[in-house]
């Protein structure tokens, strides 16, 4: 694993081909979930210095998890873990011929970012099939719980298990390397799916962009 040293900012482009068409809405889609897979992979799956560790291990701590809190709202949360100076930012943007975004941001965490982009797309089937059977196992669990109208009810050593499995394939196919990390943190496999879950959801995004020839995450320096 890189180490992020010193949270200094350089510059990455991200290549856009001159084949891609991009949309107005397209300009949101692109940044938003490029910035939430890379404050993902900055706090949970790069080498980070204590302090930063520190207060990534607190936020877990005190984020509510139950209760109906959203699981998508920790993005926001894990945002604030990330030192001003380490988020990105865009210094240039052209789209010609071919275009470019240059973002200054941690040059590790995002060349983390595509490496793991390009294991998804290596992965793509078994990345979704691993989200299909994560959404199916979270949805049996909250079915049961709706059922008992218990919020708390406990999970089944049979569905600890499932979950655990799917767990480490999804963390695989998307190119996570911190799972045993991830789930230090939470201290809940079925805590630890529903973000990976929503992990998945914004690299897909990334990934169809880079299907549909609209953008490229180079992962060399």
């Amino acid at each position: 694993m890189p180490t992020v040293a010193k949270n200094a900012a350089k510059t990455y482009r991200i290549v856009l081909p001159e084949s891609g068409d991009w949309t107005l809405h397209d300009l949101y889609v692109f940044p938003h979930a490029y910035e939430q897979c890379y404050t993902f992979i900055y706090c949970l799956d790069t080498e980070l210095p204590a302090r930063d560790k520190e207060a990534i291990d607190y936020a877990f701590m005190k984020y509510p998890w139950k209760g109906g809190y959203s699981y998508v709202n920790f993005y926001s949360v894990l945002a604030r873990q990330v030192p001003v100076r380490a988020r990105p930012r865009v210094t240039s943007l052209h789209k010609a011929s071919p275009g470019w975004i240059d973002l200054a941001l941690n040059l590790d965490a995002a060349l983390e970012v595509a490496k793991a982009i390009a294991v998804m797309s290596g992965s793509a089937a078994a990345a979704a099939a691993g989200y299909k059977k994560a959404w199916t196992l979270l949805l049996s669990v909250k079915t049961e719980r709706e059922k008992a109208k218990a919020q708390q009810l406990q999970l089944r050593q049979s569905q600890v298990k499932a979950i655990r499995g799917t767990c480490d394939e999804l963390a695989k196919s998307l190119g996570f390397k911190s799972l045993a990390q991830l789930n230090t943190r939470t201290n809940d496999p079925e805590v630890s799916l529903k973000l990976l879950s929503a992990h998945y959801r914004r690299m897909k995004t990334l990934l169809d962009f880079e299907s549909k020839d609209k953008a490229f995450l180079p992962f060399d320096e």
